[in-house]
């Protein structure tokens, strides 16, 4: 336990310790195999794609998840933690939990006469997010081994429900060092498929990391597999150029600059960290994990209801 718990370094994350992150000798593996899992999770499952596809579809699933844990799912509090988010307009969040719903991720709740309509989390969801978390952990657990008391457990109710809450806290809190890396987020962040166009990038191996060494794309085959236009790509590349984040080779290879690189460096780093993060939160949280490294023993009933009665924060009266 100790091991897990030394990564729980609180927000905002030191600069110290996301550079020793980043300098880890097994930090190029872990973000390799998040940015694979990722992809690989898009290639399977088309509703997580198009979470994954799109920051503001994956933050609501997020801020969802979060909500749900923490008194119910309504369009006002999704309103809310839209703008806590730092990521998205609370204008979109209605349009986004039409998304949730379309995708069957949500269901309306029976109304009250004059109540407000209030949602929930469906198994469908619940199941696609218990696949989206064991694919980070994995990536965690290059760094970190002592991960794999949460991971091993995440797939029970009140191990997903305490460590969603603790990840969507830790998202909300990380918009601000976020907005730090503008240029990369407004490109790879906010355009469709651009986070899934970066992880093609990122899980090749080259000699450095991120690969100062030109690395191959396909405009065509990536057009395909991420289903937007090749015209969408080329757009997004250019403005990648011209905000000096890569450099389009005369052989269709993509290098990264400088900046790229620095934002790589500084999002994957704090994104691994939160994940440990979250992980030692939610094993103090759920003692009762700990035998389940010996005796294979699964989360106590008392456990679950420690989780279900834990009395989460309600920040800003969300």
């Amino acid at each position: 336990m100790a091991e897990l718990q030394r990564w729980d370094v609180g927000e905002p994350i030191p600069d110290q310790i996301c550079a020793e992150m980043a300098a880890h000798p097994r930090f190029a593996a872990a973000v390799r195999t998040l940015a694979t899992e990722f992809l690989l999770l898009s290639d399977r499952d088309k509703a997580l794609d198009g979470m994954f596809k799109d920051a503001g579809r994956y933050v609501a699933a997020m801020c969802a998840a979060y909500l749900d844990a923490s008194g119910g799912i309504t369009l006002p509090r999704l309103k809310e933690l839209c703008i806590r988010s730092g990521h998205l307009s609370p204008g979109r969040a209605r349009a986004l939990l039409l998304y949730l719903s379309y995708l069957r991720y949500v269901e309306l709740l029976p109304v009250r006469s004059g109540g407000i309509s209030q949602y929930r989390l469906t198994g469908r969801f619940l199941a696609a997010w218990e696949l989206h978390f064991r694919a980070a952990l994995a990536a965690a657990r290059v760094i970190e081994p002592a991960v794999d008391v949460v991971l091993e457990n995440i797939g029970h109710p009140a191990v997903l429900r305490a460590f969603s809450r603790f990840h969507c806290e830790y998202l909300i809190e990380s918009a601000k060092a976020l907005n730090m890396q503008a240029s990369y987020v407004r490109i790879f962040f906010g355009r469709h498929a651009g986070t899934q166009i970066i992880w093609a990038l990122l899980c090749q191996e080259s000699e450095s990391f991120p690969s100062k060494e030109p690395l191959q794309f396909s405009i065509a085959s990536s057009a395909r597999r991420f289903s937007v236009s090749r015209t969408h790509i080329r757009r997004l590349l250019d403005d990648g150029e011209q905000e000096k984040l890569l450099r389009r080779n005369p052989d269709g290879t993509i290098t990264l600059l400088d900046d790229a690189r620095t934002s790589i460096n500084f999002v994957y780093a704090t994104q691994l960290i939160r994940l440990l993060m979250a992980a030692a939160k939610t094993l103090r949280l759920l003692p009762e994990l700990l035998p389940s490294q010996s005796s294979g023993d699964e989360v106590s009933a008392a456990g679950v209801e420690h989780a279900a009665g834990y009395d989460f924060p309600d920040h800003a009266g969300i």
